[in-house]
């Protein structure tokens, strides 16, 4: 079963993670994901796309309850599919806007800070890098898109110490770029995607390589089997602190 649901606007390509109940990622996911914006990439009809979630989540990024109990194989492909999703969506050469209409966690929110405009629904959500808090290593893929696209003190906030954001927290440290009420999300994303297709396309696509050339080179090279997360991913740290937080309060 797809775990993405697109939809075209008239140029403008609309991909839904509908992985319910919360869009949580696994290796199939991902490696659907980042194919199909292969796929878009090099489709001439699309002019820009609209990232959004089915729900109240946008993402929740990887199933914690699976993850720490992962096999050596299944470690390196979900990080694999890691690295290949976050680059791909990265390294797309035409605009990708992120609708998020609800929480966004983890690589949740990583893949809305691949996008190159971030719209929020005003609705009470939580978003946040979740990683250190469950002793999860950064992915090179995920960690260079977090420096890229958070100034140090919001990183130092999110990624290092994993701080839990509302809409007008995340406004203020520019995780978001703006903020509308849920039911102007899709039509909003929409309007900012098909602005941006105006831009001449070639201009845009090479200025915005050129503009994350370094984080990209990084995780291109981690794509072809330079990721030190490979040796050193899952550890009984991981499996503790996953545990903790998924414990219910007393």
């Amino acid at each position: 079963m797809s775990a993405l649901k697109i939809a075209d606007r008239d140029g403008i390509t609309v991909v839904t993670f509908a992985r319910p109940p919360v869009n949580a990622m696994d290796s199939a996911s991902l490696e659907e994901l980042a194919a199909t914006f292969e796929r878009l990439a090099g489709d001439v009809a699309v002019k820009a796309a609209v990232l959004t979630g089915e729900g109240n989540a946008f993402s929740a990024g990887l199933d914690l309850k699976t993850v720490p109990h992962l096999d050596l194989a299944g470690q390196r492909r979900l990080i694999a599919a890691l690295n290949d999703s976050f680059g791909t969506l990265y390294a797309w050469p035409k605009p990708l806007v992120a609708a998020v209409n609800g929480h966004a966690m983890a690589g949740g929110l990583i893949a809305a800070l691949c996008a190159d405009w971030r719209v929020a629904a005003d609705v009470p959500l939580k978003a946040s890098l979740a990683e250190v808090r469950v002793g999860v290593k950064l992915p090179v893929a995920a960690l260079q898109v977090a420096i890229g696209e958070l100034s140090p003190p919001a990183a130092r906030r999110m990624v290092l110490f994993s701080e839990i954001v509302d809409v007008a927290g995340a406004l203020s440290l520019g995780v978001f770029d703006e903020s509308v009420p849920a039911a102007s999300l899709l039509p909003r994303s929409i309007d900012r995607a098909r602005r941006f297709a105006a831009l001449p396309p070639q201009a845009f696509a090479t200025t915005k390589s050129e503009l994350r050339a370094i984080a990209l080179g990084r995780i291109a090279t981690a794509r072809t089997g330079s990721e030190p997360r490979y040796a050193d991913w899952i550890s009984e740290e991981t499996q503790a602190a996953a545990q903790a937080t998924l414990r219910p309060a007393p």
